[in-house]
């Protein structure tokens, strides 16, 4: 069942996906601007999995399914992007014209792939309210950072505005539309196993933040000291949030 909070929580994770990609829609951000973002929302996942996320389930069902879910939450967000979806990664060289239009279809599909897994984490929040903050805030925060990099991806490649526009709004519609598509499932896994949809949630920000935020974030050689940086904030205002729940 849908209550007015789940509503404001999928009307919060459309509302980040606008106001991350504005910015780069009126300005260029530079590419290490766009790299401590990254590394800063990969600290709010990692933050949300190791604080929250494994201790709940770990906690509430303290057995070999719980960690079997949980890898199985890697692994299928590895199948579907790696395997089935041919993602392409965006360097910061400068090479041939076209490689940029590419990158920014690829993109667009790897990230929206995202966004339906991190849906199905949302549903999750539905059914454990303990966790409904927790994986609000790092759905909202990977969001708004990922809106920022799509929107400037398709600056990079020259995408027409009202294309780009086109292709932001599906974008942002992804994490509510996996939401609610998982709810029947999730429904019925309730009744069974509350633990496991949990798990498998805490595996999807694992594969986010390890394999696809952390290596473009330290892409970049240079200061990786202030990447640091920022992916430590993003884990200590996880940390800060346990100790204030």
């Amino acid at each position: 069942m849908i209550t007015l909070t789940n509503i404001g929580a999928l009307a919060g994770i459309l509302l980040a996906a606008v106001l991350g990609a504005i910015p780069p829609l009126l300005r260029r951000w530079s590419d290490r601007q766009l790299h401590l973002f990254l590394a800063f929302g990969a600290g709010v996942f990692l933050g949300a999995v190791f604080f929250h996320l494994i201790p709940e389930t770990i906690a509430a069902q303290p057995d070999l399914l719980t960690n079997f879910m949980l890898l199985n939450g890697f692994m299928v967000a590895l199948f579907v992007e790696r395997v089935l979806v041919r993602h392409v990664h965006h360097d910061c060289d400068d090479e041939a014209g076209h490689r940029h239009q590419v990158v920014g279809l690829s993109a667009f599909i790897g990230l929206s792939i995202h966004s339906l897994l991190s849906g199905f984490a949302l549903g999750t929040s539905f059914f454990t309210p303990q966790l409904a903050l927790v994986i609000f805030l790092a759905i909202v925060s990977h969001k708004s950072v990922a809106a920022f990099s799509l929107a400037t991806v398709f600056r990079l490649s020259d995408i027409p505005l009202r294309r780009s526009l086109v292709l932001l709004t599906v974008f942002a519609l992804c994490t509510p539309v996996g939401a609610l598509l998982s709810l029947p499932l999730l429904n019925t896994l309730s009744e069974i196993h509350l633990t496991i949809p949990t798990a498998l949630a805490a595996g999807t920000f694992i594969y986010v933040a390890t394999m696809d935020l952390l290596p473009e974030a330290f892409h970049d050689t240079r200061k990786r000291l202030a990447t640091f940086i920022a992916l430590s904030i993003g884990i200590f205002i996880m940390l800060g949030i346990t100790r204030l729940g």
